[in-house]
């Protein structure tokens, strides 16, 4: 019983490290939001923007005003972006994976989600090797509570 309650304290503190080690950023009329690493910094000018300490990576955060049609959204972003792949794809969330446009590595991931609030965002990286913790980042995107 004892260890039982260990590890449920144990794992109940990992828990709350890990969200520590997020920082939430909001789109402009805080609609919207996704979980960056605490170590990203927010840009001063586009505040539903952040990077990381060495500016190779970067996320951006929007919402789409009322009555905007997500379909459409998606079909947009698919005929700007260079897809490479296709993650998840519903009414409710559309994810992927798209190359850097000027050739060089990395790329970013693409997220919206559906429903009554649509969000958008874009999670670049500058090395093929971030595009797992990208993913974890763009997971995290929703309306925002």
């Amino acid at each position: 019983m004892k260890s039982g309650l260990v590890l449920a304290a144990a794992l109940s503190f990992a828990g709350l490290a890990a969200a520590q080690d997020s920082q939430v950023v909001k789109d402009r009329q805080n609609l919207c939001q996704i979980s960056v690493p605490s170590d990203w910094t927010p840009d001063k000018l586009v505040h539903s923007m952040a990077a990381s300490p060495d500016k190779k990576n970067s996320s951006i955060i929007s919402a789409l005003r009322a009555g905007a049609s997500y379909q459409q959204a998606v079909q947009v972003a698919k005929s700007t972006y260079t897809v490479t792949k296709t993650v998840e794809e519903s009414d409710a969330r559309t994810v992927f994976v798209y190359a850097n446009r000027n050739g060089k590595p990395g790329g970013g991931i693409y997220v919206a989600t559906g429903g009554s609030q649509i969000c958008v965002a874009t999670v670049d990286f500058g090395d093929p090797a971030f595009e797992s913790p990208a993913q974890k980042i763009a997971a995290s995107v929703k309306p925002v509570k």
